[in-house]
């Protein structure tokens, strides 16, 4: 199909937050609401996509969260990844649980990134260095967390762990290190959970600057992927070819999601930029704020975390 979207510019954000470190959007379809992180600030925000921007909320917590994932038959929670592991949160008092930790060393120099939940409930994610350790090295971990609560290490050796996903048959995985510049993609046993044959899927063509963060998979099984410092969130075919692009005048794209009542709009979240900073394109602005676009192809409904043990 021809997309429409393809070369169209976001002008205005649809929340004008000023996020340090906005991402890990979600859309929960149960009530309509838009959340997704504040790293940095430690914040879980809110939105209800029919109300807008008055309806914002933020949730202050006690320890920084990368992403966030319903539970099956859980209502009133959601699950995390934290600082030192998977936590469960309070929608309305934000209180805050370890349900499973990473290590026992709460002053390791890492926390949790991105992640993502799979088609049978396990929830996927990646850790990395924290911001007091300095650039990121190739010491984090893309965990998986099973029902059980029993925790694998899949993947050692990544630097920035983004963007996860599946394909339409379930039969793949797609996985971002960031700094690589490459969406990498795994065969992947649904059955088990097990990946393999880890291979490149698809690479930014720029070698310095922008690099891919979150990505999320829409009905026809395109990725789209958010370029950070690129202004850009990239629709990239099941066979790995760049097919079109949406622009955005923030700077820090970090990732899209699907939302809506029929799932047919993008929701994209940003990060803040540093006053002054003399790699920002001119005209750039409304960092940190969160974008949406009408779509001319659908997402897919989030999977919810099966919780069997506590």
């Amino acid at each position: 199909m021809t997309l429409i979207q393809t070369l169209t510019t976001i002008e205005e954000p649809f929340v004008p937050v000023k996020n340090h470190l906005g991402e890990g959007p979600h859309y929960e379809a149960s009530t309509g609401v838009l959340r997704w992180v504040d790293i940095i600030s430690k914040e879980i925000h809110t939105v209800n996509v029919k109300e807008g921007p008055p309806s914002h909320k933020v949730l202050k917590l006690v320890d920084s969260v990368g992403f966030t994932a319903d539970i099956v038959g859980r209502e009133d929670e959601y699950i995390v990844g934290a600082k030192a592991g998977f936590a469960i949160v309070n929608k309305k008092t934000g209180s805050f649980r370890y349900i499973k930790k990473f290590w026992n060393d709460l002053e390791k120099e890492a926390r949790a990134n991105d992640g993502a939940v799979d088609s049978k409930g396990r929830l996927w994610m990646g850790t990395m260095n924290d911001f007091h350790v300095g650039e990121p090295q190739p010491e984090g971990i893309l965990f998986r967390l099973d029902p059980d609560l029993t925790l694998h290490e899949m993947v050692r050796g990544v630097s920035i762990p983004n963007g996860i996903g599946w394909s339409l048959d379930d039969r793949l995985m797609y996985f971002i290190d960031s700094p690589s510049r490459s969406v990498f993609v795994y065969d992947f046993d649904s059955e088990t959970g097990a990946i393999s044959n880890k291979r490149v899927f698809w690479k930014l063509t720029d070698e310095t600057g922008p690099f891919p963060d979150g990505l999320t998979v829409d009905s026809e099984g395109y990725l789209w992927i958010a370029i950070y410092e690129g202004s850009r969130v990239i629709r990239v075919s099941p066979t790995g070819e760049e097919v079109g692009q949406i622009s955005l005048k923030a700077w820090k794209i970090t990732c899209p999601v699907f939302g809506g009542h029929d799932l047919d709009e993008l929701f994209i979240t940003t990060a803040g930029v540093e006053e002054g900073d003399p790699h920002m394109p001119a005209g750039a602005r409304d960092h940190g704020s969160v974008f949406r676009v009408k779509m001319d192809v659908k997402g897919l409904p989030a999977n919810k975390f099966v919780l069997t043990t506590e």
